[in-house]
């Protein structure tokens, strides 16, 4: 992580855990986990149910640091 205050006081093997578990309860496919200088840039697809059927909708998300560490925490 960069060097922030909460930065520091994460663990990437917590962070990437969070991570995970935020991507398989939204069901994200085709992941692309980004660390960039405020916390993770996490993109990845979704499955969407329409009424012309099923598409595939891209998702993307900054996590800020704190946002990690609300997320390492109800871990």
């Amino acid at each position: 992580m960069a060097d922030t205050s909460a930065a520091r006081r994460l663990k990437y093997e917590q962070v990437l855990q969070a991570v995970g578990r935020m991507i398989e309860t939204q069901k994200l496919r085709d992941i692309c986990i980004l660390e960039v200088a405020g916390g993770i840039v996490l993109q990845g697809q979704a499955l969407v149910s329409t009424r012309e059927g099923y598409h595939l909708v891209s998702k993307t998300r900054l996590l800020s640091h704190e946002d990690l560490e609300q997320m390492v925490r109800e871990v």
